[in-house]
């Protein structure tokens, strides 16, 4: 059995848009083979998914959205396809997972943990609202509060600010109380880049100037100047 999630392990953690299809076919055998005579259990998926998040993603200098973070919703969406109970549910199951880490992580960071954890379940949290299985209510009353619920805006915060604007802004605009949106860009508009290791050199310290840029007095301006400060 060992060798077997060894094997699935690896194609999880080396998912790539290149040849993608033959190791999904791959992974779908052994895990189907592991489960019939090896006791490998249904939740395997999940936490392959879960522990190589960070390494699909493959973050680069200067960027809070990378290109690949696709990859882990059109695996997790291919495998629940499949439609066995051990994969039924299993984005509803990782949503969940990474809402659990993100609100851990932002309080954890704010004390010096670390954040490419984060970045990467927030991504992932941008993207699952957009397809619908982030619960309004923690779009309406959690997500944008919690990062802005300490009297300093934190870097890692105005960083997870930027990136749920920049991949799920017409998504938060519908279910958030103007007033939230509003103080989210005051507290980014007003952030300074500072501390150790950051400034020019920082993740997304581009993304962050353009962001005090954006000047969105009325409501339904917002989508529209987020998408014109962050088109690469």
């Amino acid at each position: 059995m060992e060798e077997i999630e060894k094997a699935l392990d690896s194609v999880v953690a080396k998912l790539s848009d290149e040849n993608y299809a033959q190791p999904l076919d791959f992974y779908r055998f052994w895990f189907d083979v592991g489960q019939t005579y090896h006791q490998i259990t249904s939740d395997h998926i999940s936490d392959a998914i879960w522990k190589h998040r960070v390494k699909i993603m493959d973050f680069q200098p200067g960027k809070l959205t990378p290109p690949t973070a696709h990859l882990i919703l059109r695996f997790a969406s291919d495998v629940e396809s499949d439609q066995p109970p051990s994969s039924s549910g299993l984005q509803s199951r990782l949503c969940a997972r990474s809402l659990r880490g993100f609100f851990s992580g932002n309080l954890s960071i704010a004390s010096g943990g670390s954040c490419q954890e984060l970045y990467a379940d927030v991504n992932l949290i941008a993207h699952w609202a957009n397809l619908g299985y982030v619960e309004e209510a923690a779009i309406r009353n959690h997500i944008l509060q919690s990062l802005i619920s300490h009297p300093t805006l934190h870097d890692h915060q105005a960083y997870a600010l930027i990136i749920l604007f920049k991949l799920a802004g017409a998504t938060f605009k519908a279910y958030t109380d103007p007033s939230v949106f509003d103080r989210c860009f005051e507290l980014l508009k007003n952030h300074p880049i500072s501390g150790p290791g950051r400034g020019r050199s920082g993740p997304g310290w581009v993304e962050l100037e353009r962001a005090k840029q954006v000047r969105a007095p009325q409501w339904w301006e917002v989508t529209i100047g987020l998408r014109r400060i962050f088109r690469r």
